[in-house]
């Protein structure tokens, strides 16, 4: 048997996206873990204005277009500024600052995205 000792018995493992009033995003412990973010360098923003949801395609590299994704220490989290992306969308962060739990979808365009639908947030 190949058994795995588990010893983060205090960990965070669900996944949470959060936007902060700033325009800062957040990703949660659970997302590093899962995720793996220590592997990314930047992410790429979509966004649906009809459905008001957003797309986060996590990238290896910088490129034009992305957001620096800046790590925290021991995998607790990931955490990239995106207030330009707020502008041009007009998305009012009174409304829309909180958690949401993300969707991981196959996008037939983009492919790999975290899919955030900003009329679900969890919390503010």
């Amino acid at each position: 048997m190949a058994f795995e000792e588990f010893t983060k018995r205090k960990g965070k493992f669900t996944p949470q996206v959060s936007i902060n009033k700033s325009g800062g995003f957040g990703l949660s412990s659970g997302m590093h873990h899962r995720y793996e973010i220590d592997r990314y360098a930047a992410v790429k923003l979509y966004f649906d204005k009809a459905e008001q949801k957003i797309g986060i395609k996590l990238l290896e590299q910088e490129t034009d277009g992305t957001f620096r994704l800046k790590k925290r220490a021991d995998e607790k989290g990931a955490y990239f500024s995106a207030w330009s992306f707020i502008e041009a969308y007009s998305i009012d962060l009174n409304k829309y600052a909180g958690k949401y739990s993300p969707i991981e979808i196959e996008d037939p365009q983009f492919g790999k995205l975290f899919m955030i639908d900003l009329k679900s947030k969890t919390t503010s």
